[in-house]
């Protein structure tokens, strides 16, 4: 009998652990299987997917939380029916990727969720960019993310790794207590891989809690039902769940110093086989197992050799008891066990193939016996299983379609609501807007455009005609349609391209014809767009900033900017011939005393009244530019001497003998003229215009109100070689960087705090290079040659350079010459280094002197108001010495006035000061302008200014201007 029950027991153990794993590895077969498809699915959908249409679709299903997280727009939320996802990412939202992979997996989540999840728990998409897309009937996982929630730490993330995972094999995560579902799981994961690199992973959730429970009740039984997995881990025993609890799943053998285990954990890891039967080392235990095929687990099955022994006696005591009772017993006994083994068994399973039959759901046969009518009857529950796994599939699947079928209407609906919002934006537009199909019939057009070609009728008695019908019914002349015609056939022979077409409709009307290909979701062809424009006030508000940008506002005649224009033109146009011509260069003799005697309107008056004189001698060919101030030059392309000379005696004619009546009384204006010829005296533009300077000062040294041609011999006086010179060495201090920045405090005359810095220039003595030479020697010659403009530019970006630098600096103050007024594009060039650098525009103070700012008064309100549009404040400097010129601080601007050092260096002394002191500061506190006085050299005067109420202070009591400023040095922490 012993023989009989060494050779029995593994069998029916072998056979009863088969069967228990096989109906576990079957949902686990199909996770596996099913993740797969997923991954192929969502990278077939992607490879297809419209990068645009899923931007699109992305920024209409999701938006970012006020904790930072992205999530499903709440009216979008459906967990019945679609995913959620919380996705990490910064204020500007994630990459492009990001979005088109969580688009694309949100709508096959969406689709294939439903249908996929009642055999799992859940289906979802991991983003290496730390977010999660999960569908799971019923559950938010969007909304109940914290901002603290991350999956970059995942089993599942660390598993997908290619660092870990080189070969993209799907795998199975540990066991693990799901807090969000409040149960125990274990997840498939499929590794992704999108444009060459890792993006995440996909995904099943199942619950093994019915198993788990299962295991947990086997210590009823017989023998003692546990699962284990390859590595070693208890994943359930009936005696140790608190435990595995405890270790989240994770309860190693080798930890718990059990013998037997670690027996049964030695017999399965050494036999190398998926299953198996035997006795333990120590021959109290018969232990069979069988491989869970996907998460490669080990179902055990453990019974006691005590509990063969008592069968193998029951057994003896049964043939015994056979025997003495009899033949009739036996028969009795048998007939009883074949009704208990055989036809009741039967019986169930008939009345559960009717009920299947019928359609209805029959109840588990659940047979506990182990032989054959056993094994028929769980294979019978687990076909009748499937089959209701196979029925809400097919039920979810019915759910998911009429879903998409009703978001297919609702999204019809939507359709045609945007086609009339569309209708209705293109019929209010003032964009005449036409479409064509690829024959060229008309689909559509708005009452703009009927409008713009003159069409009597409305739009839709021309839908469906040809597109020349609607070009026939236009109202303007022959030529313009015959222009027209010719641009239609130019973009019907290029149906693929865009086209564009500027036509001139005659009595000043323009129009701007525009076309581009229409293409359908294939890339093909279906048609033109055609949008047409008026664009007539475009085109002359073009050419009146044209005239702004290259007239000059008081006499209507060219500025210095197109005079420089010009004379580029003029160098470059002859290529490697000699450039031949004349340059003339006039002002007027003593006009300073005019504006310091009448004041600037009647100044401004004689500068009118002398532009237009010249003007009527100046040939179509020749260019007349006032160069600012008092200052002409005429520029006579292809000129000989002659003709140079024969236009100088007329202007200086003109002008000498042109009557001027001021306030009754009759003036007699002269003017100093200059001419220099080329290539005779120069051969490129600084020369041309230094030469013409020269020859003009030699006409003042000859008396004024008379005209010389330039001539090196007369340029050897000592006053024309110091100004050469001077050039000269201004222009290589700038090209060799022999400029440096000084810097002196202006403070706050209460306080005493440092409000900001002024900057001054200093130069480098190229003999000495430990000198430096004062702004005064050059900053003169550097004015009347132009190198000024450089100066103000260099000044300006290194200042800039320096508040980048020190952002704990107080502001700078930088001076700009009057000659930069001329220069429209200077406050530009600020504010673009301003932006550059990171510099606020506060930071920067520009000082104007008074008496530059009043002599060019509408070139300076217009550089004052250029310098307000960048941010920068505006400073006028040296104000007072004109006392007149409170008049004109209406019509400047600025934010502070700087008093000029005159009257501050006696202000103890001299009673006169003080009062026109007193009278700055309250006209400058009445006009919300703040005052800094300057040349402040003693306390005296300091004290005297603080009573007076200066805003702020500057001068030698308080420091002098320096290269190592202090307040350049970088604080202590």
């Amino acid at each position: 009998m012993s023989a009989v029950a060494d050779r029995l027991v593994p069998l029916v153990m072998r056979q009863a652990v088969e069967l228990r794993a096989q109906s576990v590895e079957g949902l686990f077969v199909q996770a596996g299987q099913s993740v797969q498809q997923v991954q192929r699915d969502l990278l077939m959908r992607l490879r297809a997917v419209d990068p645009e249409a899923a931007l699109s679709r992305f920024d209409e299903l999701f938006a970012r939380g006020p904790d930072g997280l992205w999530r499903l727009r709440p009216g979008k939320v459906d967990t019945v029916n679609a995913p959620t996802l919380y996705l990490h990412h910064g204020p500007d939202g994630p990459d492009e990727s990001t979005r088109v992979r969580a688009a694309v997996s949100y709508d096959l989540l969406r689709e294939r969720g439903p249908a996929l999840v009642p055999p799992f728990f859940s289906a979802y998409m991991d983003f290496v960019e730390d977010g999660l897309m999960v569908y799971a009937r019923g559950v938010d996982w969007g909304s109940g993310a914290t901002a603290d929630a991350s999956n970059a730490d995942y089993p599942t993330m660390r598993g997908a790794d290619p660092k870990r995972n080189s070969d993209r094999r799907v795998f199975w995560t540990p066991v693990y207590f799901d807090e969000q579902a409040k149960a125990w799981m274990v997840s498939v994961i499929q590794p992704l891989d999108w444009q060459g690199r890792w993006v995440g992973t996909v995904g099943h959730d199942l619950s093994i809690e019915t198993l788990i429970d299962a295991v947990a009740a086997s210590r009823d039984q017989a023998g003692v039902q546990m699962i284990l997995s390859a590595d070693g881990d208890l994943i359930s025993h009936p005696d140790l769940r608190d435990r595995i609890a405890a270790a989240s799943g994770q309860l190693q053998i080798a930890g718990l110093k059990d013998p037997l285990l670690e027996q049964v954990h030695h017999m399965v890891s050494n036999a190398q086989a998926d299953r198996g039967a035997g006795l333990s080392a120590d021959g109290t235990q018969w232990i069979a197992w069988s491989r869970i095929r996907g998460p490669n687990w080990y179902q055990i099955y453990l019974m006691p050799q005590s509990r063969v022994n008592d069968l193998v006696i029951w057994g003896m005591l049964g043939l015994c008891a056979i025997g003495l009772l009899g033949l009739m017993p036996v028969l009795w006994s048998m007939r009883r066990m074949v009704s208990t083994l055989v036809v009741r068994p039967l019986q169930r399973l008939t009345e559960a193939v009717d009920t299947l039959g019928q359609g209805r759901t029959p109840s588990p046969v659940a047979l506990g016996s182990e032989d054959e009518l056993g094994r028929l009857a769980r294979a019978f529950d687990a076909m009748v299983s499937e089959l209701l796994q196979q029925r809400a599939i097919a039920a979810a699947h019915a759910q998911a379609l009429q879903s998409e079928v009703d978001e297919r209407r609702q999204y019809m609906v939507s359709l045609e609501e945007e086609r009339a919002r569309l209708f209705a934006l293109l019929g209010a537009m003032k964009l005449g807007i036409l479409f064509v199909t690829a024959e060229n019939q008309v689909t559509y057009c708005n009452p703009a455009f009927l409008k713009i070609w003159r069409i009597q009728g409305d739009e839709a008695s021309f839908v469906g005609r040809s597109v020349s019908d609607i070009f026939q019914a236009a109202g303007h002349g022959p030529s313009s349609l015959a222009a027209l015609a010719r641009h239609a056939q130019d973009a019907f022979k290029a149906p693929g391209l865009s086209s564009r077409y500027e036509m001139d409709l005659g009595e000043g009307q323009s129009l701007l014809l525009l076309s581009h290909p229409v293409h359908d979701s294939d890339k093909r062809y279906i048609g033109r767009l055609w949008i047409h424009e008026d664009v007539t006030r475009e085109r002359q508000t073009a050419a009146q900033l044209i005239y702004l940008a290259e007239r000059d506002a008081l006499t209507g005649l060219y500025n210095r900017r197109r005079f420089e224009d010009e004379l580029l033109r003029f160098f470059r146009g002859h290529g490697r011939q000699e450039c031949r011509g004349a340059l003339l260069f006039f002002d007027l003799d003593e006009f300073k005393a005019i504006n310091d005697t009448f004041g600037h309107r009647y100044g401004d008056s004689v500068l009118v009244r002398v532009g237009n004189d010249v003007q009527a001698l100046v040939r179509q060919t020749e260019t007349l530019c006032r160069l600012g101030g008092d200052e002409f030059a005429v520029l006579m392309p292809n000129a000989t001497v002659e003709d140079a000379q024969g236009l100088a005696e007329r202007i200086v004619r003109a002008i000498s003998q042109g009557p001027f009546s001021i306030e009754g009384r009759s003036l007699r204006l002269t003017a100093s003229l200059g001419i220099a010829l080329a290539p005779l005296h120069a051969d490129n533009a600084e020369d041309f215009v230094a030469h013409a300077d020269a020859a003009m000062y030699q006409a003042k040294h000859l008396g004024k109100n008379c005209w010389s041609v330039y001539r090196h011999d007369h340029h050897a006086s000592q006053e024309m070689i110091t100004r050469l010179a001077w050039n000269e060495r201004i222009s290589r201090a700038i090209e060799h960087d022999l400029l440096r920045l000084h810097y002196q405090g202006v403070y706050d005359a209460v306080t005493g705090e440092l409000a900001h810095l002024e900057v001054l220039i200093r130069m480098l003595d190229e003999s000495d290079m430990t000198q430096l030479i004062s702004p005064r020697q050059f900053i003169g010659h550097a004015e009347k040659s132009g190198k000024i403009l450089e100066i103000d530019r260099w000044v300006a970006r290194n200042s800039i350079a320096m508040l980048s630098a020190l952002p704990h600096l107080p502001a700078l103050a930088i001076n700009i010459s009057a000659r930069s007024f001329d220069d429209p594009s200077l406050p530009g060039y600020i504010a673009a280094q301003l932006q550059a650098a990171g510099v606020a525009p506060q930071r920067l103070l520009v000082e104007l002197t008074e008496t530059s700012a009043v002599s060019d008064l509408r070139d300076a309100e217009r550089f004052i108001d250029a310098l307000h549009h960048t941010g920068c404040q505006v400073c006028l400097d040296d104000f007072g010495t004109g006392f007149a010129s409170f008049a004109y601080l209406k019509h400047l601007k600025v934010d502070v006035l700087k008093i000029d050092g005159l009257f501050i260096r006696n202000l103890t002394s001299e009673q006169d000061n003080q009062v026109f002191v007193r009278a700055i500061i309250d006209v400058a506190r009445g006009l919300g302008r703040r005052t800094v006085a300057e040349f402040v050299e003693s306390q005296e005067a300091m004290d005297m200014l603080k009573t007076l109420g200066v805003d702020m202070v500057q001068g030698y009591h308080l420091d002098k201007p320096q290269a190592e400023h202090p307040a350049l040095a970088t604080p202590t922490v």
